[in-house]
Order: structure tokens, then sequence, then C-alpha cells
């Protein structure tokens, strides 16, 4: 995974737990304003929500703390987790659990004590000497200075990466060039002081990884045996030699093992779908037959729509969520989410089944059908045997390259129309009329 991808993958991690586990507490505090502050002398003894251009959290929460704001920073203690994100974020004080963090700087300072994993990614992110961090740490960002004790792993991917610490197991890192570097300006302007790192990966005087040290980077580097014992360096992926393997195993041979699974899968697929649910392959068939046209189009409309109805949906269900928080129904926000949140996934992986399966044994029987009309047309009366024939010589159809794909998003673009037409019609699977099985579909040729 490269750089880019490293930092997506963080972030969306980041957004994921902010939506999906915070509104699950039964109770909270919620508080927002230009400046938002939290006293040395006052607890907190439910989860805590702030929001502010400028955050500064010096009391005691005994909870989880979930903070956005420009400026945010948590000099008390938090005996749950922090969700943090901000331009910049500063950890100084002691967190029970974890700590989740995103902004253009992202620091640990020297009084901050975190007992379980960090996850963070940013354009600058430091661990300041005298910080502890008793998990892991995994991060992500323009560059890293990596000064606190690290009781169990790293897993790091930085332009520039400096280690002055001991990592108390392994570390997995993914570095720039020496040549590379990167400061405050390199994100935009008025942002905070970043510390000053060399580019590429480079170990102080005390730096120590107890376990293996595995590094990726664009040429290799001498480690001290002192750093570790262990050291693996890894060509990036975009390098020639990679790219040459990868080129060199992309041969005919595999592109006709791919086609064979696919041809598997969709022979499984179709029987099993004629055995479980006949009319949702009969029905839209019938529609199909009668009217292609109407129904490739539509099937086109369709599959641009899922994208934005899916994304409504989601925004539906944190909206409401939201909602429900701010008028102190935690219970009620976190069951809409528990609820919401499942019930949209499962309707994406239903969505890509209908068109990855479904859709292909619609045609399959139609294709199935006019073919054995000419053979053996007695065939016909099973359902099992023209969706079978017609899969198979789909299946080799869709074999042939740019072409057989061009043909399996016609494929499936034309029988999603049926079922929408089908649906639409307001006719149920079983109430629908069964498909003639002794009838050769009208097709041209």
């Amino acid at each position: 995974m490269n750089h880019k991808n490293r930092i997506f993958t963080l972030l969306t991690l980041f957004i994921l737990a902010m939506f999906v586990f915070v509104p699950t507490a039964s109770a909270y505090d919620g508080r927002s304003g230009e400046t938002v502050t939290i006293s040395a002398d006052e607890t907190v003894n439910d989860d805590l929500y702030l929001g502010g251009t400028t955050v500064v959290v010096d009391g005691t929460i005994n909870g989880n703390l979930i903070v956005a704001g420009q400026d945010v920073t948590v000099n008390g203690k938090v005996t749950g987790s922090i969700f943090a994100a901000g331009r910049s974020v500063t950890i100084n004080g002691e967190v029970g659990k974890s700590v989740i963090a995103a902004g253009a700087v992202v620091t640990f300072g020297a009084n901050a004590k975190v007992m379980d994993d960090v996850v963070s990614a940013g354009g600058g992110i430091e661990t300041k000497s005298g910080s502890q961090i008793n998990g892991s740490l995994i991060m992500a960002g323009g560059q890293g200075l990596i000064a606190s004790e690290i009781g169990k792993d790293l897993v790091a991917s930085a332009g520039s990466l400096r280690i002055e610490n001991t990592v108390g197991r392994d570390a997995k890192l993914a570095v720039g060039s020496a040549d590379s570097g990167f400061t405050s300006q390199s994100y935009g302007p008025n942002m905070p002081a970043m510390p000053s790192v060399p580019g590429g990966l480079t170990f102080g005087p005390d730096a120590k990884v107890t376990g293996s040290l595995e590094y990726t980077s664009d040429k290799s580097i001498s480690i001290d045996s002192s750093v570790s014992s262990d050291v693996k360096y890894i060509l990036p992926p975009q390098d020639k030699q990679i790219a040459a393997e990868v080129a060199q195993q992309n041969t005919t041979s595999n592109a006709v093992f791919d086609a064979i699974r696919r041809l598997v899968a969709l022979l499984l697929m179709g029987g099993l779908l004629a055995w479980l649910a006949p009319r949702w392959i009969t029905s839209p068939a019938e529609v199909l037959k009668f009217r292609p046209l109407p129904s490739f189009g539509l099937g086109i409309v369709g599959l641009a729509a899922s994208v934005p109805v899916a994304l409504t949906a989601l925004g539906a269900v944190i909206l409401a969520a939201v909602i429900f928080g701010l008028l102190s129904l935690g219970a009620l926000s976190g069951l809409i989410v528990m609820a919401g949140l499942p019930t949209i996934a499962l309707a994406l992986v239903a969505f890509g089944a209908v068109f990855s399966y479904l859709c292909q044994a619609i045609v399959g029987y139609l294709l199935g059908q006019w073919v054995i009309s000419r053979t053996r047309s007695e065939w016909n009366s099973s359902l099992y045997v023209p969706v079978l024939v017609g899969l198979l010589i789909l299946g080799l159809l869709f074999a042939i390259p740019v072409a057989g794909g061009i043909l399996e998003f016609i494929t499936a673009f034309t029988a999603l129309g049926a079922i929408i037409l089908l649906v639409t019609q307001r006719k149920s699977p079983s109430a629908a009329p069964a498909a003639p099985v002794e009838t050769a579909p009208v097709i041209a040729g």
C-alpha cells in the first residue's frame, strides 16, 4: 500500500469510528462555541462531545472524549478513548484506552500517556520524549517524529520518519526518499509549526526495535545492529523490478484461470437461484423479452442512481443519529446507527449480487431457451437446463478481452432494468405469471 493509500485508509477509519462507535453511548455531555474549555477542577462523568474553534480540556473525563475544532488540546485525564480532529491536535494527558486523531499536526506531549493503541493521520505527527504509548502506534503522514516509548508495534507510512526511542515489538515502515521533506507550508498557509525531520528514514542514538524491522523505500539504508538485529528491506510496489514481475505473472494462463473461475461462479450461482428463487428469473425474463430497450435504458438509470441513493440513505442515518443525540436521546441515536448502517451495507451487498449474478441468470435463461428450442425443445420444460446452458455461453463470451466486458455490462444493465420494471409495476414474484417454457423467446437471428 502506497503512502497516499495509507493516509486515505486511516482517515476513512477515523471517520467511520466517529460515526459508528461514538453515537452508541447511552449518555453524553455536549458543548460547543468559539472557545470551549474544560477547567482543571471540572469532572465530567459521561462521554463528552466538544466542538469549537479552540478547545482545551484540562479536567477529568470519565468516559470517551469526542472533539473537533481548529486547535484541540487535551491536558487532562480521559478514562475512555479520545476521537479528535482538527487543524492541530495535542494530547498531553493520560488516556485510559485508545486515541484516534487526525489533523494537519498531531502532537503527543511529554506528559502524554496512552494505555492502548494510537491511530493517527496528518501532515505531521510527533510523539515527544517522555510520552508513552502502551499499545501500538499506527500512523500515516507527511512526516513523523517518534520519540515516545511504544509498548507494542509501530506501523508507519511517511515521507520522512525519525525514530528516537524503543519500539516494544515489530516495526513495519514505508518511507520516502532521503531528499523528501515536509514543512508547515506544504499543506497551505497558516498551518501549525511542524518539527524538523530529515528526509527518508533515520534513527536517533537511543532508537531500538525489539522485534523485526521491515521497511519499504526507494533505496536501502544502513541500519545499525543496535537498532535491530532483524532488518528486512522491501522494494516499493512502483519499483521497476516489481512491475516487471507483476507483468510476467499476468500471463495468458492466468487470464484463462480467471475466466474459468468466473464461469464456475456463474454456473453455481445460476443453479442456486433457479432452485431458491425461480420466479425472480422467469418473471423479469418475460418483461425483458417484450421490452428490451426500455429495460436497457432503465437499467442504466438504476445503476447510476444506486450511488446517490446509498449516500442519501447514509446521510439520513447519520443526520437522524445526530439529531436524536442533540435531543439527549443517546440510546435511540445509537440504535439508529447500529440498525441503519448494517442495513445499508446489506442492501449494497444484495444489489451487487443482483447485478453480478441474478441479472446474468435472467439473460442466460432467455439465451438458453432460444438455443435449446433449435435443438431439443423438450429440455425447455426444465428451468435449470436453459439457465445453465445460457450461462455457459455467456461465461465464454464474457472471457473475450474488452468485448466480453462490454457485453457483460450490457447484459447486467438490461436485466436490471427488467427487474425495476417488474417491481414498479407492483407485480411480486409470486403474483407474476410464469414464463411459458415451451415457447422460444423472440431473438433476432
